[in-house]
């Protein structure tokens, strides 16, 4: 990599409606972008704001990944909500920028034929890990019949990426979104390598102590800015259980750019400024942006 101080983006999306998303998603997605955008204080990504306003066609990735020297980019199969991207369209946008985009593939766990569509997308499409989310797609985490599709990713070397916290669908199911019903997955397999997206929002507590005591499990930094308070709360949690070192920085595009993220965890401690409140240093923020990724993905070093 030819930058100073690389940065890497571990956790973006490609999908548009009405191609991969339903009229109902989209609208909810609208619904939830406004709010980001008030609290935020305009850090979120907002290239339009009607129907579209979650769409991350490629050309949009593309430019807004110019700061990040890797990028992970990912769809996702959850017919239960009203999304479903075909892992096709991830394969075909890596093949066009193979020096800066890293593909991962999205499967349902509930359908019977999971873990072929999974070895078809690694070994035909060449997709290097997997998007889950079981408040979209329905599925209980802690279910053993799912563990032969946690086997065969520890089995392939593929990481999976959890949004395991809370989403605006009305349709999702927040029941399996808990970050301790991973709990039993990274003990299972310890190879596994893991990654919960969001801080495991609004379960933050829940989650740092998960990744505290779970070697191959991290977490990331994005679509949490938008809510400042919860936001410094989190932060400074997760710095005083020593967990900082395994937060990961993503921007969730299309919800927000690796610059909004930036600039949020540059801004984490606006709130408390002037108190005695705890503060989360620049070296632990300068960390999160160019260092904590060389851990989980040390192939990009």
């Amino acid at each position: 990599m030819s930058e100073e101080r690389p940065i890497v983006d571990c956790h973006t999306h490609l999908m548009w409606y009405p191609d991969h998303v339903g009229e109902q998603y989209a609208q909810e997605a609208l619904a939830s972008k406004l709010i980001k955008m008030k609290y935020s204080g305009g850090e979120a990504y907002s290239a339009q704001l009607d129907l579209h306003s979650y769409d991350a066609k490629p050309e949009a990735h593309w430019k807004v990944s110019e700061p990040a020297a890797k990028v992970v980019v990912f769809g996702l199969q959850a017919k239960a909500v009203g999304v479903w991207v075909p892992n096709e369209v991830i394969a075909d946008y890596v093949r066009q920028h193979p020096e800066k985009l890293e593909g991962w593939a999205s499967v349902d766990p509930n359908e019977p034929d999971c873990i072929e569509q999974l070895e078809h997308c690694v070994k035909e499409l060449g997709l290097k890990g997997l998007k889950l989310g079981p408040v979209y797609q329905h599925f209980d985490p802690q279910d053993r019949k799912h563990w032969p599709l946690f086997k065969k990713c520890q089995d392939l070397g593929l990481p999976i990426m959890w949004h395991q916290g809370t989403t605006f669908p009305s349709r999702a199911r927040l029941n399996w979104g808990l970050p301790l019903q991973l709990e039993d997955i990274a003990m299972d397999f310890p190879d596994l390598k893991m990654i919960v997206a969001h801080l495991g929002h609004p379960w933050e507590e829940d989650l740092v102590v998960l990744i505290r005591k779970c070697p191959n499990v991290y977490t990331d930094i994005s679509a949490v800015h938008y809510r400042p308070w919860r936001y410094w709360q989190a932060m400074v949690t997760a710095m005083e259980y020593g967990v900082a070192h395994k937060i990961l920085l993503a921007s969730d595009f299309p919800s927000a750019t690796i610059t909004n993220v930036i600039n949020g965890l540059r801004n984490v401690n606006k709130l408390v400024e002037g108190t005695h409140l705890p503060q989360i240093s620049v070296e632990i923020q300068d960390r999160i942006i160019y260092e904590n990724w060389k851990d989980f993905f040390p192939q990009w070093a």
